[in-house]
């Protein structure tokens, strides 16, 4: 007992030898030689922003209070070197803020070192030191997205006593990999291992090789490029494990099972991993049994899209954050979530949920991010806002709804959620007004609210919302003016008003405080912009301008020359009618997209207008004179429109001079000018081409065939002669082919269609083409558009026309609203067509029409019944022909016709009874034929005017021409197809018997003279008698007619 006290004393005394007077430990120096190996250490490093000002031993000689250094209080060691630079993730660090060079190996001299992180610096691509894995006391080991480049050493499987290892990379900063892990397996105590972002390609053990490590509670292998990952794991030894992430590893195999036994688990990330269902077989309830999960993240992943495996995942009450978004859910989940009151984040975006959004957000009040984007979910937008109103202090920040089926107005109560930072309800049936209750978001970022059917003023308070950096309210239906309060948002950076019917004047007032604004789109406004004078500089350096069909005219806008950044600008039909200054054409040297198309602007081209690579300039639609400028062909532009304007001379500097640089046009539009010559050494890249109405001249060349790329070919209202060559029409790429009026002759080629094509638009009308047309023609099955009218085309109409396979299937067509892709209209090309009996221009027509006109021929013979076949088929014209016999029945067939023009042929015949079902019909000519008999009775045709019916032998409404006798009840039209046909013999022997039996009976009296005064008195109730029985037999003529046909 007297040695134990006899130890304590000495050890007592001991411990106050190392204490200061005050009883504090006292500080020993650091070891020599430790302080010299750190000095060595920092010399090889680049000492970014003098971070390591304190390594100096003129400051301290004692290492242990130099900056990110620890020491050990009783020997001096140096324990744990801090070098970590600025986290990425939470700002943008300068490149001074880094330290960069390379590692020496002096710090091998610190026996002692536990702890170790050099992350978030720049070691500029160089690899790992293997000499790390010597450092054998080392427990934390922290590289993370420092630069390091190739392979990783395997000698950090030497560092037996390491807890934590952090090698996560960024993959896209260089090759960084690893070949084998067969070293894990001597790391017995580690606990978080993340190697995010090196390719694990090669490795295909590298489940088995983790599951060697007993400890694991955290594993991070996202971005690794992983090959595969097993289903079953006979024997889980990583039990521990609380965070996995395997996320962005596009494994595209079954989900395995070993995942669901992981029950410790609270954090699961497997984003983009492709993993599908069904669930594996011992895996029924998956996520039931995983009670500790408070963070899932599983978007990308179909195995999702399960009744059971969502309603184990729905039984976790505890979440807090959940994304399943993109997981091809179509099961009704919505309804389930009203228990999981904990969560916090709730991403559902991008699935197929199509169910009505219960009032559920009153039982979730610790929610602040949910994103439903992208689905078909349906309900009150109002009563859903309101519900918000049940939590006493709402947390939400984030409100993503767009893309949806929401109606409904915006509530009031809209304010009430003070703490959002972002709301997009874009995409959605919204009505209504916008509450003024909206300037109460003082938090609020960013404001989508575009393409719904919004109305009525801005409200004045969006002023308030002084937080705003991004306001889109596009496509609603928003009137008044721009409130002048918006001027007071100094944060905005994107504003986006575009199409909606707004008005007003606009003064620099309204832009004075918009110091960062970057884009203001507002084009499809009426909006005007009235300066006080004239050198008004604005406040912001905007990228994009936007502002088509404002008033900006009549003199050019000399404030544009402050706007040194721009990439974007439209000033379409702004009401400009002044000549373009000079300095415009040289000030944008980064603009990737020119709109001054609509205007009255006047002057000639320069040569030297500057814009960046791959721009679209359009300058269609005013008033420019002169020749293009033969220099344009230097310019590196994707497309070009100068149509509609007054242009005149050669082409052949533009467009035909050999270039040593190849062009990257692809679309060109000069049409309606007057400009002339050249059709041959055509770039290659070209895609859309309009020559329409100039003054081309010559034959097409063959060498136009070698265009590969071009998709649409429009040379219409030129002078252009020859034959058309076979190599264009059998371009595998053209698909809108306009060669209407111009002078071309010979016969349709019999190569056409002969070469699989994707021509969906043909029209060679008002040319001089003859000859029949050949059957090849039929192999066109992508056709939609086919114009041959105004030639002298003869023989009979095809009946391989049924093989049109877009004109023969019933659907339905809309038009596609690109708003962000400005040139869409001209990609997919346009057109004149002539219908209805006038002629329109059509924009986006191979979304929208199907249309065959083979007017104004020569054909003859029958209307095939095999033509009836295109229940497609919008608008047929086959008039002025010389088509005989009768129209097919099978024309009630045509659901889809909203134009049909038989007329000036030899139809004869009645009109057939199935027509009255074309309900859709808005147009119809039949005049200028042999038809007979009654017109079907129907809402549709009865509402035609008298001129679709005249020239024939037609009677009853619209006609004024009445029938004799009421047409044929509907009952018996309903059962025609199942009648027997009546027998003509029949109705001759009626006929002849008539006429013998009449005149066998009258002619021998009328030759008796002593008749003739008795018929004289008897002539009026014998002439009743005979009209009486010729309208008998015509009218059963008539019926007969009617069932033959």
């Amino acid at each position: 007992m007297k040695s134990f006290i006899l130890f304590l004393v000495l050890t007592l005394l001991a411990s106050c030898s190392n204490c200061e007077k005050d009883g504090r430990p006292k500080r020993v120096l650091c070891i020599q030689s430790e302080r010299r190996a750190l000095v060595q250490f920092k010399h090889d490093l680049i000492n970014g922003a003098n971070r390591l000002a304190s390594w100096n031993s003129t400051a301290s000689m004692d290492c242990c209070r130099w900056s990110g250094i620890v020491c050990d209080n009783f020997t001096g060691h140096v324990l744990e070197l801090h070098l970590q630079g600025p986290d990425p993730r939470l700002e943008e660090p300068e490149p001074t803020q880094v330290l960069a060079g390379k590692l020496n190996p002096s710090l091998l001299s610190l026996k002692e070192l536990k702890y170790l992180d050099l992350s978030c610096n720049d070691f500029g691509a160089t690899q790992i030191p293997s000499f790390i894995g010597s450092l054998q006391k080392l427990k934390y080991l922290n590289l993370s997205m420092s630069g390091f480049q190739g392979e990783v050493p395997h000698q950090l499987g030497n560092l037996s006593m390491l807890v934590v290892l952090d090698l996560k990379n960024a993959p896209w900063l260089g090759d960084v990999h690893i070949k084998s892990l067969a070293w894990l397996s001597s790391l017995p105590l580690l606990k978080h291992l993340d190697m995010s972002g090196y390719d694990l390609g090669s490795v295909s053990n590298w489940l088995q090789m983790v599951n060697t490590l007993p400890s694991l509670v955290e594993l991070h292998l996202s971005s690794c490029n992983l090959p595969q990952i097993p289903h079953r794991l006979s024997q889980v030894n990583f039990t521990s494990l609380t965070m996995l992430d395997l996320s962005y590893n596009f494994f595209d195999s079954l989900m395995p099972r070993w995942i669901f036994t992981l029950n410790k688990l609270v954090s699961l990330d497997l984003s983009s991993c492709f993993l599908h269902g069904p669930a594996p077989p011992g895996s029924v309830g998956g996520f039931r049994n995983m009670t500790d999960l408070k963070f899932l993240s599983v978007p990308q992943n179909d195995f999702m899209n399960s009744s059971s495996v969502l309603k184990g995942l729905l039984s976790l009450t505890g979440l807090e954050s959940l994304d399943i978004s993109t997981c091809s859910i179509s099961t009704s989940i919505l309804g389930d979530l009203h228990n999981m009151t904990s969560l916090a984040i709730l991403d559902l975006s991008r699935n197929q949920i199509m169910e009505t959004l219960p009032n559920l957000f009153g039982n979730l009040c610790n929610l602040i991010y949910i994103d439903i984007l992208d689905n078909f979910i349906s309900g009150n937008i109002s009563e859903i806002i309101n519900s918000f109103r049940e939590c006493k202090s709402p947390k939400l920040e984030h409100l993503g709804f767009s893309a949806n089926r929401f109606s409904g107005y915006i509530p009031y109560g809209l304010g009430h959620l003070q703490n959002l930072v972002y709301l997009d309800l874009g995409f959605n049936r919204i009505s209504g007004t916008v509450p003024e209750s909206l300037g109460r978001l003082a938090s609020l970022r960013k404001l989508i609210l575009n393409v719904n059917s919004l109305s009525g003023p801005i409200p004045n308070s969006v002023g308030n919302l002084t937080s705003l950096d991004w306001l889109e309210i596009s496509f609603n239906k928003f009137n008044g003016s721009l409130p002048k309060s918006v001027g007071r948002l100094g944060k905005l950076t994107y504003l986006s008003v575009h199409h909606n019917s707004l008005t007003g004047v606009l003064t620099r007032d309204y832009f004075a405080n918009l110091t960062s604004l970057k884009t203001l789109w507002a084009d499809g406004n009426m909006l005007t912009l009235e300066l006080s004078a004239d050198k008004w500089v604005p406040p912001f350096q905007l990228d994009i301008l936007r502002i088509g069909s404002w008033k900006l005219g009549p003199r050019f806008p000399s404030w544009l020359r402050s706007q040194r950044n721009l990439m974007n600008l439209d000033i379409a039909n702004a009401g400009i009618s002044d000549i373009v200054p000079s300095w415009f054409w040289v000030s944008f040297p980064n603009i990737t997209f020119l709109n001054m198309s609509h205007n009255n602007i006047q002057g000639m081209l320069i040569e030297d207008l500057i814009v960046a690579p791959n721009a679209a300039v359009d300058l269609s639609h005013n008033q420019f004179e002169g020749p293009l400028p033969g220099k344009f062909n230097e310019l590196d532009i994707v497309l070009l429109d100068v149509s509609n304007n007054n242009l005149s001379g050669t082409l052949e500097k533009f467009l035909c001079p050999s270039l040593e640089k190849e062009r990257q046009l692809q679309v060109l539009d000069l049409a309606n000018n007057n400009l002339s010559d050249c059709l041959t050494n055509w770039q290659a890249s070209l895609a859309v081409v309009s020559f329409e109405s100039n003054n081309l001249s010559g034959g097409i060349p063959d060498s136009l065939g070698n265009l590969s790329s071009l998709k649409s070919f429009n040379i219409r209202n030129n002078r252009l002669s020859g034959k058309v060559p076979a190599s264009l029409l059998n371009l595998k790429s053209l698909q809108v082919l306009e060669l209407a009026e111009n002078d071309f002759t010979g016969s349709l080629p019999l190569m056409i269609g002969r070469e699989e094509t994707q021509l969906k638009l043909l029209s060679l009308r008002s040319n001089k083409l003859e000859g029949e047309i050949p059957d090849e023609l039929c192999y066109l099955t992508s056709i939609q558009i086919l114009d041959l009218a105004h030639n002298n085309l003869s023989g009979t109409l095809p009946r391989c026309f049924y093989n049109f396979s877009v004109m023969s299937e019933r659907r339905k067509t809309s038009a596609i609203v690109l708003y962000d892709e400005p040139f869409q209209v001209k990609l997919l090309g346009s057109a004149s067509l002539v219908t209805k009996g006038r002629e329109f221009t059509y924009s986006s027509i191979l979304f929208l029409v199907t249309t065959l006109d083979l007017s104004g021929n020569k054909f003859s013979g029958p209307i095939p019944r095999e033509l009836m076949g295109l229940l497609g088929l919008h608008w047929l014209n086959l008039s002025g022909n010389h088509l005989t016999g009768r129209i097919p029945e099978e024309v009630g067939k045509m659901s889809s016709l909203e134009s049909l023009d038989l007329s000036v042929n030899q139809l004869d015949g009645s009109i057939p009874w199935s027509m009255s079902r074309l309900t859709t019909l808005s147009w119809l000519n039949l005049s200028c034929n042999k038809l007979t008999g009654e017109i079907p009775r129907s809402t549709q045709l009865q509402s035609f005017d008298e001129s679709s019916f005249m020239a024939n032998k037609l009677c009853g409404p619209p006609l004024a021409e009445l029938c004799h006798k009421e047409r044929v009840p509907s009952t018996v039209i309903e059962d025609e197809e199942n009648d027997d046909e009546l027998e003509w013999g029949f109705i001759i022997s009626i006929v002849v018997g008539f006429i013998i039996g009449f005149w066998g009976v009258v002619a021998p009296l009328i030759a008796s003279k002593c008749f003739l005064s008795v018929a004289y008195n008897c002539a009026f109730m014998l002439s009743y008698q005979v009209d009486l029985y010729a309208i008998m037999v015509s009218k059963l003529v008539t019926f007969a007619c009617y069932r033959v046909f």
